[in-house]
C-alpha cells in the first residue's frame, strides 16, 4: 500500500496548482516538497509536462518558489470572490513572458527540444495559470471540503458539484465518518433504556 500523500501530488486537473500543491511558506512549510534544485528537476519530470532538465540551479528554483506563491495566493483571492492582487499578476505574468518550452515530434511522439530549461518550463506552468485564471474555467476552481485539507482543484465533473480532492483520501474519508456516526446513532437508539 502507498503512504499519502505521494511525494508530488497532481490530482488538481491543472499543471499550474499542481505546482502549488508542492508546499509553501506558514503553515504549508511541513509540506514542502522543492527543498533544492534536484527536487524542482523531479517535479518537473514527474508533473505532466515530463521535461527532462538537464540543470536546475538555484535562481531557478527561487522563481518556481516565487511563482508557485503567486499561483496558491491569486487562486485563493480567487475562491473568496475578490481579484487576484497586482503583485501575483505581475509575478505570473514575469514568468510567463519567458520563452517556454519548444514542442518537437520524435518518431510521431511529442517531445521537448533537447537543451530545455527549467525557466523555459516555469514560464509554460506561468501561461498555464493564465489560462486557467483569465478564464471562466477560474469558476471551477475548487478548494476540497475535507476541513482539514487545503488542496485545490479545477472541478471538470458535468454536473460540477466535486466536493473532495480526491474520492481515494478525503471522499473515503468522509464516507466512513459518516457512515460510523449512522453506526453510532443506530446502536444509541437501538440500546434499551
Amino acid at each position: 500500500m502507498s503512504t499519502w500523500p505521494p511525494r508530488f501530488l497532481f490530482l488538481s486537473g491543472r499543471l499550474c496548482l499542481d505546482l502549488a500543491h508542492t508546499g509553501g511558506e506558514g503553515q504549508y512549510a511541513k509540506f514542502e516538497r522543492l527543498h533544492g534544485p534536484p527536487d524542482l528537476a523531479d517535479w518537473l519530470m514527474a508533473c505532466e509536462l515530463a521535461v527532462p532538465v538537464a540543470r536546475v540551479r538555484r535562481p531557478d528554483l527561487r522563481i518556481a518558489l516565487e511563482l508557485r506563491a503567486a499561483i496558491w495566493k491569486g487562486a485563493r483571492a480567487i475562491l473568496k470572490g475578490a481579484a487576484m492582487p497586482r503583485a501575483f499578476v505581475d509575478t505570473i505574468g514575469s514568468v510567463a513572458a519567458q520563452p517556454d518550452l519548444v514542442p518537437v515530434l520524435v518518431r510521431g511522439t511529442r517531445r521537448w527540444s533537447p537543451g530545455s530549461t527549467a525557466r523555459q518550463a516555469l514560464s509554460s506552468v506561468a501561461r498555464d495559470a493564465i489560462a486557467l485564471f483569465g478564464s471562466d474555467e477560474r469558476k471551477r476552481l475548487r478548494e476540497c471540503r475535507n476541513p482539514k485539507c487545503p488542496l485545490l482543484f479545477v472541478d471538470l465533473s458535468r454536473p460540477g458539484r466535486r466536493a473532495w480532492c480526491t474520492m481515494r483520501r478525503c471522499g473515503n474519508l468522509e464516507k466512513t465518518t459518516r457512515y460510523r456516526r449512522r453506526r453510532r446513532a443506530s446502536r444509541s437508539s437501538a440500546s434499551p433504556e
